[in-house]
């Protein structure tokens, strides 16, 4: 057994076997001076094994369930994990930052309950389509989250993480929140790191948009059934997604008609934000 890590990072993979190295190769070059353990939680009955090199630092689920969804096989990556800390990476996304930028976000959340690490949102030739929060932001607290409109990654404890819900596209969003709550409503933001959302076609966030509403639908009904469900922070986290699903049922509109463009959803928040 090697040396407990300080941090875990969950990742689900799904028919992503041209991917995954590039995206392990992210976490592994940004983290000098901390130690890691990369989880990953192959959804479509491939050994991901044979599609990365051999390094102690790269844990591999039982391979079992196919198609459960990733809220599933990040919570068979969440079994295994032994951080102090957890986050997540998509086998399809990457990190972005300095050397020691896992290290340095560590600190933070150390100090500080938890951290987020901002997102890049990118086309396929490698363009920034969106930066999330807007670059120089220390910190999110409740009032600037509402603005945010994309999913955050928060580096939050192990031992406070609860399994991830069976949403179809926004368990990551809620498990953010449930990150800030856990935080006191607010965290800073790491400056060494950033999360490195990549589009591509046929990700399911860019083939199935009305699939979102429904998704917000389902967790705003969850908060009225249970009003504490995020102690007192609930009506916060309440007034976010009903912006968020606003918002999101505005993109839709937009598009009636029209062919989407990829990244469709993100160009139109982009250009709302500028407006604003």
């Amino acid at each position: 057994m090697h040396p407990a890590p300080e941090i875990s990072i969950l990742m689900a993979a799904h028919q992503l076997r041209a991917e995954i190295g590039a995206a392990v190769a992210s976490v592994l070059l940004r983290a000098e001076g901390a130690k890691v353990e990369v989880i990953i939680a192959s959804d479509d009955g491939t050994d991901y094994r044979a599609c990365l090199p051999a390094d102690p630092r790269l844990v591999f689920a039982p391979i079992g369930p196919i198609a459960s969804g990733a809220p599933a096989a990040r919570n068979r990556a969440l079994v295994l994990a032994r951080g102090d800390f957890i986050t997540m990476l998509d086998a399809d996304d990457g990190y972005e930052g300095a050397a020691d930028g896992l290290a340095a976000t560590l600190a933070l959340a150390r100090a500080h309950g938890a951290a987020v690490i901002p997102s890049i949102i990118r086309t396929p030739d490698g363009a920034e389509l969106r930066r999330v929060p807007p670059p120089g932001t220390q910190s999110l607290g409740w009032l600037e989250w509402r603005e945010v409109f994309a999913s955050l990654h928060v580096v939050r404890p192990r031992a406070t993480a609860e399994p991830f819900r069976p949403f179809r596209l926004i368990d990551d969003v809620w498990a953010d929140l449930q990150a800030l709550a856990g935080a006191g409503g607010r965290a800073p933001v790491s400056a060494a790191l950033a999360y490195r959302y990549q589009l591509r076609e046929g990700q399911l966030t860019e083939t199935r948009a009305n699939s979102f509403d429904a998704d917000y639908a389902e967790a705003l009904a969850m908060l009225r059934d249970d009003p504490g469900s995020f102690g007192a922070a609930t009506a916060e986290v309440a007034r976010i997604l009903w912006r968020w699903r606003a918002m999101n049922r505005w993109v839709d509109r937009s598009a009636q008609g029209k062919p989407r463009q990829l990244g469709h959803y993100h160009r139109h928040v982009a250009e709302y934000l500028a407006r604003a």
